[in-house]
């Protein structure tokens, strides 16, 4: 212990021995030692608290409180959120999200309680609230959706009447961070719901969204896509058309504004065909072919016969003759049947080919010679497609346009504006830029005059430290006259004289001073 004091007392002995420089310097580092240390305890001993759950229910938060009561686990809860130590958290996660509902209890809720003595109608009602919860469960699964609240009017039946009412819904969806649903997702929470509840058409299940406060009607007009689907169609057909004629108009004005640029205006009309045809050609061969021969040959040979007298009338004619001589007969026959070849080719159109294609271009000039307006319907014969048989029409024609300046001209007077915009601009950082110099400048000075009053300030103070040491300044010093006074009370004088009229020169000497100190 005694060694202890005497090793602090010698490092005090050797701070004090030290200038005052050195002390500053030393103070200085102690200090920042000393922040580091503290600032490590403090790091190293903090507990880091991670989420564990956040925007929760009540109920469920306090599910979660209790549990982490029981575990006598420590915990924060900030802007609804609960957390706990870092390292304890996955595991916590891990084993309090099984018992959380989530705000909603599906058909767990059927097993609490006892059923004995239970009418009808609490039965209906428990049962309801547990369907409630299972489709709030259900929807809450939509990433988009933070929050959903179902609510079920079911259909009453009744002994006496056959008919029932049917049932209805509705569902409020709280979104996450201004996201939303589309309108599939709509339609399947939809037909989710009604097919969940006995007797609910879809028509009676109202779907309300809320994003950032604002409320709306998600499910309204849901449906009327299927209602007016011959309007839909026809509304497509013309949709098609619109975005053909735009494309047109898009191609032909990237064409011709590289020569007119803003003076040139294009409108194109397209009539497409929509019904679905079916056309059947057949083409003959002009060379038959044999499809099948028939060759037959036959050959006789007959033997002649010498006449025979008849017994009883030898003047009768009628007689047969007697192998007097033979004869040959032969005969040929060829039968060919031909088949013409054809060919049959069905073509079927589909909706949506382009009947007749119209383009109308418009220059803002007077008038246009007949070589620009060819060179003109030959771009935009190539931009739409032109077809001289399908009809198709293309007009040139050049007029000035109301207000509007020639091309030349308001393209000269858009660069003016440009350069005098880039002149105002380059003034501008001048200005900035000479007011940044103003500033630094001023800092500068301010900083020297500062400077130059603390170095004066400390020469000063150093002076007074200074009396009864021998000084030995850089240029010699006027004789010193002693009068009645004491050698060191002139002297002290006289340096006090000197230091007011040359400070630049004492300092120089207070600084020497210093370094020799130092070293």
């Amino acid at each position: 212990m005694n060694k202890l004091k005497e090793n602090v007392g010698k490092l005090l002995e050797k701070i004090k021995s030290l200038s005052k420089g050195k002390k500053i310097a030393f103070g200085t580092l102690a200090l920042g030692i000393l922040i580091v240390l503290i600032y490590l305890i403090i790091h190293f001993n903090k507990t880091n608290y991670a989420v564990l759950f956040r925007d929760m229910d009540p109920n469920d938060a306090q599910t979660a409180l209790a549990k982490l009561n029981e575990k006598k686990i420590q915990y924060k809860i900030e802007n609804n959120t609960i957390k706990v130590p870092e390292e304890k958290a996955a595991e916590l996660r891990m084993e309090i999200a099984p018992v959380l509902t989530n705000g909603a209890k599906g058909y767990e809720i059927l097993d609490e309680g006892s059923k004995w003595g239970m009418t009808d109608k609490e039965m209906d009602t428990k049962y309801q609230i547990a369907l409630q919860g299972e489709l709030q469960k259900t929807i809450e699964t939509f990433p988009e959706v933070e929050k959903a609240d179902v609510k079920l009017v079911m259909n009453k039946e009744s002994d006496f009447f056959k008919k029932e009412d049917p049932a209805q819904a509705s569902v409020t969806l709280h979104f996450k961070n201004g996201q939303k649903v589309n309108k599939e997702q709509i339609k399947a929470i939809v037909s989710l719901i009604g097919g969940s509840v006995k007797n609910l058409p879809k028509e009676n299940v109202k779907v309300i969204g809320v994003v950032n406060g604002t409320t709306s009607v998600l499910s309204e007009d849901l449906f009327d896509d299927e209602k007016n689907t011959l309007g839909t169609a026809t509304d497509k057909q013309r949709d098609y058309e619109k975005n053909l004629e735009k494309e047109y108009e898009k191609k032909i004005l990237a064409l011709l504004s590289q020569k007119y640029g803003a003076g040139v205006q294009a409108t194109v009309d397209v009539q497409a065909e929509f019904d679905a045809s079916e056309k059947t050609s057949t083409t003959w061969d002009k060379t038959p072919v044999v499809r099948s021969e028939k060759n037959v040959k036959d050959t006789n040979t007959n033997t002649a016969t010498k006449p025979s007298g008849s017994p009883v009338d030898n003047n009768m004619s009628n007689t047969y003759g007697s192998n007097g001589g033979n004869s040959n007969s032969s005969h040929e026959e060829s039968t060919k049947n031909y088949e013409i070849g054809k060919v049959e080719e069905k073509v079927v159109a589909a909706p949506g080919k382009i009947k007749k294609v119209s383009a109308s271009i418009i220059v803002n000039e007077s008038s246009l010679s007949d070589d620009a307006k060819t060179k003109i319907q030959n771009t935009v014969s190539a931009a739409i497609g032109y077809d001289q048989n399908r009809g198709d029409i293309i007009s040139v024609e050049g007029m000035k346009f109301a207000g509007v300046d020639d091309p030349e001209k308001e393209a000269e007077k858009k660069a003016q504006e440009e350069a005098a915009q880039k002149k105002m601009l380059m003034y501008k950082y001048i200005g900035a830029g000479v007011a940044a110099l103003i500033a630094l400048i001023a800092v500068l000075i301010f900083v020297r005059k500062s400077r130059k009053k603390r170095n004066e300030e400390d020469e000063t103070q150093g002076i007074d430290f200074l009396v009864g040491e021998n000084v030995t300044p850089k240029e010699p010093l006027k004789p010193i006259e002693f009068d009645d006074e004491n050698e060191k009370t002139h002297l002290e004088k006289e340096i006090k004289k000197y230091a007011s009229n040359k400070p630049e020169q004492v300092a120089e000497i207070i600084k020497a001073w210093m370094a020799e100190d130092e070293r």
